[in-house]
């Protein structure tokens, strides 16, 4: 990218998200690029594109339901010996996880990576963020109404603690807070902050292509819509299921698996009804984040790192959303019924949607159903092979911890 000076060589970029800035976009196309960026001498380890659960093991000390987190653990430092090994120009750590990290889960991270961390921070306006946000809870714990919602989340913008209601939205969200940790952290000369255009889709892959010195157009985000936005009426069909099976005899990682993997993957990878309402955004709450949009873009300025992109963008009213209200859902289409049943019977079955089952023919719907296909098979794969990923991981990861000087 014109104008971005390349990260010195040795240097580890640790992108720490935050959720819904471009981080999975991102993922993909390093990890699409993988051989390719090896060639230019930049690494980007792991076994897949995201290594969602070993940063979450070390960031913050937990993992997904059901998974070993001594066994995450020892894959992140089995992640980091790699790149000691291979000695790259520049290594790459991607996981939107390190935006929550503990004092300690940070401290860790810098501390085994060392002084050559890099840390970037891609933000988005919230005005952008916030209905893909109460969509994304929605699918994992009981919300209220979007507009009671809103009025909650945006009370609570400058509360410390991030309010009542979903209070991670501000401790991933409070884009400057955010900023000025990492600056406390490492220093405003290892922290870069990307500011993303939605506008502009080859503004956030040049971002990374000029900070680690790559040609134009290395990098490119896989298209990608299984993880595409719901229709109000599919997102109100998607919480009522979700406020019944959030209690027991529910648990935890029966959610996760039949819901959050199961019917919420089978609703965003088929089509939507090209007629159904999109969710709507009232003009209150869009003002309202603007005006959160433009405090928080005057701290980052004054935080010292380096900002690509234009901070303007967090309070600029061209990128708000749909303005209006829903009106209440009393009909729910068949088809959107049938693709979140479809989705929780997968899992169930093991049995995954065929395009020519949906009359889905062409490339890209194949290759949609291909991915769901990709994603529920994965799930079920990392359970039948955590004994023998366990053993391996923790041979690896004692290596890794002689080689840093760990114990």
């Amino acid at each position: 990218m014109t104008g971005v000076e390349p990260l010195p060589d040795g240097t580890t970029l640790v992108h720490i998200g935050p959720y819904k800035t471009g981080t999975t976009a991102m993922q993909g196309a390093l990890w699409e690029a993988r051989d390719a960026l090896a060639t230019h001498g930049v690494a980007y380890p792991g076994e897949l594109a995201h290594e969602m659960n070993a940063a979450m093991a070390v960031a913050l000390g937990r993992v997904d339901p059901g998974k070993d987190i001594d066994a995450f653990r020892e894959r992140w430092y089995a992640m980091v010996g790699a790149l000691q090994d291979a000695r790259p120009r520049v290594g790459v750590l991607s996981s939107e996880v390190y935006c929550e990290a503990t004092d300690d889960g940070a401290r860790t991270v810098l501390d085994v990576l060392g002084p050559q961390t890099h840390v970037v921070i891609t933000v988005r306006p919230i005005v952008r963020l916030l209905g893909s946000q109460w969509q994304q809870y929605g699918q994992n714990v009981p919300v209220p109404s979007y507009d009671d919602w809103l009025r909650a989340i945006l009370d609570a913008a400058d509360a410390p603690d991030g309010g009542t209601v979903t209070p991670s939205f501000w401790q991933r969200h409070r884009h400057d807070r955010l900023v000025e940790r990492w600056v406390g952290l490492v220093g405003a000369d290892r922290v870069t902050v990307i500011v993303v255009d939605d506008r502009d889709h080859r503004g956030l892959p040049a971002a990374f292509e000029g900070l680690l010195g790559l040609p134009d157009g290395l990098l490119r985000p896989p298209a990608d819509k299984t993880n595409r936005s719901l229709t109000f009426a599919e997102a109100t069909l998607m919480q009522e299921l979700v406020d019944r099976t959030s209690q027991p005899p529910w648990t935890s990682a029966d959610h996760g698996r039949f819901i959050r993997f199961g019917a919420a993957r089978g609703l965003q990878a088929a089509p939507p009804d090209p007629a159904a309402e999109k969710l709507l955004t009232p003009g209150w709450a869009i003002d309202r984040a603007l005006e959160v949009g433009a405090a928080m873009a005057q701290r980052i300025g004054a935080s010292g790192a380096r900002v690509i992109g234009d901070l303007g963008l967090l309070s600029d009213r061209a990128l708000a959303p749909a303005e209006g209200e829903n009106a209440p859902v009393t009909a729910i289409d068949p088809g959107a019924a049938a693709a979140l049943a479809a989705g929780i019977i997968s899992k169930l079955t093991g049995v995954h949607p065929r395009p020519e089952h949906r009359d889905l023919a062409g490339p890209v719907e194949r290759a949609v159903w291909s991915r769901h296909r990709a994603v529920t098979e994965l799930w079920d794969a990392e359970r039948d092979l955590a004994g023998a990923r366990r053993t391996a991981a923790r041979e690896l990861a004692r290596r890794a911890r002689r080689r840093l000087g760990g114990d």
